[in-house]
């Protein structure tokens, strides 16, 4: 009984806000988390999800959620933003992907790992990094890397970019993802063990996985941070305006660009993205001509999708969730720009969805970002990649395969990953790509106490 009443994570800091609006269905939630069937066999398990890969998993009804799904990407928006007792944002207290080993892929020095800890002073560990997706674009003495200056396939870069504009990166594990990557999965050659005694299957903690449900779901939030010396005109730290949400973080002014949030609080995933309503840091936001319009049926009095330079008024229930939740009220200028469960929609046509901020910084063309069929590709083939490489074929679809709809290249009526027989699924998950290959080159991993 108590499995059945427990409510999943994204409504655990919102469950007051969702019974005054008279919204928050209990029914849902008791379906939504209801307990988990026993572990199948090694056979089994391979036989089921072979069977997965091959067809599209039923569409998932919104009213399990509340009344949309933007609701439901809200609810984790609040969740992870809403204070602690320091007054930083709860996904800040996370673990950050760098934490779990020194040796991931593009994670910050042994050097500048001590700095930031010395910086710190309070004995908080910030390591901004950037992005393993443009590993070459690395700024000299810098952790993080240059963002995109020139034209991507006829679309241009903003125009107040400074020579020296660059961006960081954090990504933060809620503490059930953290644990779980931390027992077994902190290799490659881990994961391939472990998901050679599931079916060649790596799932997270969440609804419908195939391990003991816990009390909360597996959540990565990924932040892009830009400093204020990468525009002209630029921003104040803090923001006067209250129209973004900035940090000093090491001596340096940073904005928060871009928040992506993924979690397991669906038995397959969920997908969110949000951008700052702010012509200096994100002006092309919501740019059909780019990825696509913004869409939020619930956050917004907008029942349809609006484009670039369209104002949407913030819902009356979202400012009110806002109030109740005590977030930073810079933060309440920041809109969804739209919530992703499946591949394709109702008609079979591929959906689309990227941030402006990020997917343009990591050289993704206009018209082809959906991160469902991007991550769909998470996994790792057996093999061996160069030291201070990630995994083959790492952050983006194979060759010849789509980057938008399902993740298939002989037909679009489900995914076929994965593309090499045998090989092991990482989940939503591409951090897990980024581990260092076994232990023989791996280090320690870092105290955050220390």
């Amino acid at each position: 009984m108590k499995n059945r009443t427990r409510l999943f994570a994204a409504l655990l800091s919102i469950v007051a806000i969702a019974a005054c609006f008279g919204i928050y269905s209990k029914e849902g939630v008791e379906a939504a988390t209801r307990p988990q069937e026993p572990e199948k066999s090694a056979a089994t398990s391979q036989q089921s999800a072979v069977n997965m890969s091959a067809q599209a998993a039923p569409a998932e009804p919104e009213s399990l959620y509340g009344p949309s799904f933007a609701f439901l990407a809200w609810n984790l928006f609040l969740q992870i933003t809403s204070p602690t007792s320091s007054g930083a944002p709860t996904f800040e207290t996370w673990t950050e992907q760098c934490e779990l080993s020194p040796d991931m892929v593009g994670c910050p020095s042994t050097v500048s790992a001590a700095a930031a800890t010395k910086g710190g002073g309070n004995g908080k560990v910030r390591m901004l990094h950037g992005s393993a997706m443009v590993r070459a674009r690395k700024v000299a003495g810098s952790d993080c890397d240059a963002m995109t200056t020139t034209s991507i396939a006829g679309y241009p870069p903003p125009s107040n970019l400074t020579s020296s504009a660059m961006f960081c990166e954090e990504v933060f594990l809620s503490p059930v993802e953290a644990d779980f990557v931390k027992r077994d999965l902190t290799t490659l050659v881990s994961q391939q063990a472990y998901g050679k005694e599931r079916g060649g299957t790596i799932n997270f903690p969440g609804t419908g996985t195939n391990d003991t449900r816990l009390d909360l779901d597996s959540l990565e939030v990924k932040v892009d941070w830009v400093p204020a010396t990468s525009y002209n005109p630029t921003f104040a730290c803090p923001d006067p305006t209250n129209s973004l949400y900035t940090e000093t973080i090491n001596g340096t002014c940073y904005a928060l660009a871009a928040i992506h949030i993924t979690s397991k609080v669906m038995p397959r995933w969920l997908w969110a993205t949000f951008e700052p309503n702010n012509n200096v840091t994100n002006p092309n936001r919501c740019d059909p001509k780019l990825y696509g319009a913004c869409f939020d049926p619930w956050g917004t009095t907008s029942s349809q999708p609006y484009g670039k330079g369209q104002k949407a008024q913030q819902s009356q229930e979202l400012r009110q969730a806002m109030a109740q939740a005590n977030v930073n009220p810079a933060l309440s200028n920041y809109f969804l720009t739209g919530v992703q469960t499946e591949f394709v929609d109702n008609y079979g046509k591929p959906i689309q969805l990227g941030n402006s901020f990020v997917e343009f910084n990591q050289g993704v063309p206009p018209g082809k970002s959906s991160c469902m069929t991007c991550h769909q590709y998470a996994h790792f083939d057996g093999k061996q990649p160069p030291q201070g490489v990630p995994e083959n074929n790492f952050g983006r679809p194979p060759h010849g395969w789509p980057s938008i709809g399902y993740a298939c290249n002989q037909n679009q009526n489900g995914n076929c990953m994965p593309e090499v027989p045998n090989s092991t699924t990482q989940d939503f998950s591409w951090m897990l790509g980024l581990m260092p290959y076994s232990d023989a080159v791996a280090k320690p991993p870092m105290d955050k106490s220390q």
